[in-house]
């Protein structure tokens, strides 16, 4: 497999095999994730959820292989829409919600 190049965020991995590529987003996703502002996010489901589907469980709430790939590929695009919908929250929202 291929490194990322560098923090591109838009690499979409095209010379990856589909399964190849999820595991890069993921990697990505969980990057995003490790590095962000934690006090940011004012949903605790919601990054909960974010932090459940970057990271393998362990112990008893180990995943069984089955769903790891849809797990993966949920978070994954759900990260970067959010990403997104802050972005723009940014640019066009009122002061101080984004």
């Amino acid at each position: 497999m291929r490194r990322m190049r560098g923090n591109d965020v838009n690499d979409i991995l095209a010379e990856c095999h589909y399964d190849d590529r999820l595991w890069g987003f993921a990697i990505r996703t969980a990057e995003t994730w490790r590095t962000s502002d934690r006090d940011s996010w004012r949903d605790p489901v919601l990054a909960l959820l974010f932090r459940m589907g970057s990271f393998d469980w362990e112990g008893e709430d180990k995943l069984m292989n089955q769903a790891k790939q849809a797990i993966r590929l949920g978070t994954a695009t759900s990260v970067r829409i959010w990403n997104r919908v802050v972005e723009i929250q940014e640019r066009v929202g009122p002061p101080g919600l984004g």
